[in-house]
């Protein structure tokens, strides 16, 4: 009985409606467009609503500021599946090439720069993106570290600034040459790079 009295006064909250994961994608996918036409300032709530065709209860029911809906529209993108080959070179043009279909064919090469020149004065943004911009790193990093343990670069090589060296002239391309945006220019990058990391193996080497 003390039970079923206890019951009686605290009934059991049916739960709410599940979140819809259709609905949620074009908020973000709205979201991106919006980011890559109009930049973080000029992304408001009220454009998003418009273009979605949700409420503004919708959207701060699932991201509670501006940031967290920009983040969660970027992490949206594809990620970046390194092929693993057995060889560093044609690994890191299989993940050149994913790269660079993605910066032609996806809001990347207009959101990351958006997001980017936010994140220089905005902290908290700043320090989400951070978040979600390493976790992505990870699968190139992990390809150089393959290559490493594989004996093809050196025990020395920063398996980080590697990846840098491989990402960073495309986004460079990209952002501030993108008439110059050619893939016939990464794979010459590409070779550069691996003789380079090689080379600087064989040189502390032979300094030991």
């Amino acid at each position: 009985m003390a039970n079923e009295l206890k019951a009686a006064a605290n009934p059991r909250r049916s739960p709410g409606r599940p979140r819809d994961a259709s609905r949620e994608k074009v908020i973000l996918t709205e979201t991106l467009a919006l980011l890559g036409e109009l930049g973080f300032a000029g992304l408001t709530v009220d454009a998003v609503v418009a273009r979605a065709k949700v409420s503004k209860a919708t959207i701060y029911r699932r991201w509670a500021t501006k940031e967290e809906l920009a983040i969660a529209a970027f992490d949206l993108l594809p990620l970046i599946e390194p092929v693993e080959t057995g060889d560093i070179e044609s690994e890191i043009i299989a993940y050149i090439d994913q790269y660079y279909g993605f910066l032609r064919t996806t809001p990347l090469s207009s959101v990351l720069p958006a997001l980017v020149s936010e994140a220089m004065h905005n902290p908290t943004l700043a320090e989400r993106l951070n978040e979600v911009v390493q976790r992505r790193r990870e699968s190139g990093i992990a390809m150089i570290r393959r290559a490493i343990t594989r004996g093809e670069l050196p025990a020395t090589t920063p398996p980080d600034i590697a990846h840098e060296l491989i990402v960073g002239p495309m986004l460079q391309r990209s952002f501030f040459e993108p008439a110059n945006f050619r893939r016939e220019d990464f794979l010459v990058m590409v070779r550069v790079i691996v003789a380079g990391l090689k080379a600087v193996g064989k040189a502390t080497s032979s300094a030991a």
